[in-house]
């Protein structure tokens, strides 16, 4: 019994070892992506959108721009624009523009949120490392700290620690959805006109406001 005792003790160790070794190396590694991010005045990029629940399977393509708290994309049947307190949601099909207070859109996901996604609020683990066309690809894991007020349920990360970039995160909700977001070609610190963060009704004629702050 005793030896049975020292076995299960000695493997506990072994594993809680692992756990930490395995959390400072993913603490690491997006420590050095954060300090790179911050050094970019803006940034651009093209991303890829799957999106998978119970009665949702589509995939959207897009592009995006960061710069600061504001933000701007677009994607095939909308356009996202945010001054850093206020979102413009429009909506191509109907012509229709909804706006609200950026804080009363928490359930929703922009671009720049993935940029930095695992620096609050976050427990981070390393999966694993793999090298795919001369590229290495690490991938860490993110388990949120407040799981009961948390949106998420888990996100796994797919960076490129040498260039210092997220490539993709894989975000499962805790409502069921599945959401799969690639970034390609990012570009930093491009000369920007801050006039793409502000909405431009003139821009749409017949445009319905519809102000929900």
């Amino acid at each position: 019994m005793k030896k049975i005792t020292f076995i299960i003790v000695t493997l506990l160790l072994i594993l809680s070892t692992h756990a930490q070794d395995s959390e400072q190396k993913a603490k690491e590694i997006l420590t050095k992506i954060s300090a790179e991010t911050n050094t970019y005045k803006n940034m651009s990029f093209k991303f890829t959108l799957s999106i998978k629940s119970s009665d949702i399977n589509e995939t959207q393509n897009g592009d995006a721009t960061i710069s600061g708290d504001k933000f701007y994309y677009q994607t095939n049947d909308r356009k996202v624009i945010s001054d850093g307190e206020s979102v413009w949601t429009y909506m191509k099909e109907d012509n229709e523009c909804y706006i609200d207070d950026i804080n009363d859109l928490s359930d929703g996901l922009n671009p720049s949120e993935i940029m930095t996604i695992w620096e609050d609020n976050f427990k981070v683990n390393f999966l694993d490392e793999a090298t795919t066309n001369n590229e290495t690809i690490q991938r860490i894991k993110l388990f949120p700290i407040d799981v009961k007020n948390s949106k998420y349920h888990t996100v796994i990360l797919k960076v490129n620690e040498a260039e210092k970039q997220i490539k993709s995160a894989t975000i499962k909700t805790k409502d069921g959805m599945t959401l799969l977001f690639k970034i390609k070609d990012l570009a930093s610190n491009n000369e920007i006109d801050q006039s793409a963060f502000k909405w431009n009704a003139n821009a749409f004629p017949g445009v319905e406001e519809i102000d929900n702050r």
